[in-house]
């Protein structure tokens, strides 16, 4: 008999429910309806530490509680919006 699992995490402050014991940052993306576009990046959140660039390919591990955020991709300070 196989166990489930069920972890609670959050993507720019919205909450989902999963099961898998890791996703992939193009997994992550695709969670949000509609999906994270690829002008926008994905991060870890790492409360007191540098935040972790989410990478579409590579295999992320679930916790209950991971806090992930979007922001521009390209950010040019100063530049006309």
């Amino acid at each position: 008999m196989s166990e489930t699992h069920e972890f609670q995490i959050f993507i720019d402050k919205h909450q989902f429910t999963v099961h898998e014991h890791s996703l992939t940052g193009r997994q992550l993306r695709d969670l949000p309806q509609p999906p994270i576009p690829d002008t926008r990046d994905l991060y870890e959140e790492v409360p007191g530490g540098n935040d972790i660039l989410i990478l579409n390919d590579q295999l992320y591990p679930m916790r209950n509680g991971l806090h992930f955020f979007t922001a521009p991709s390209n950010i040019n300070p100063g530049g006309a919006a």
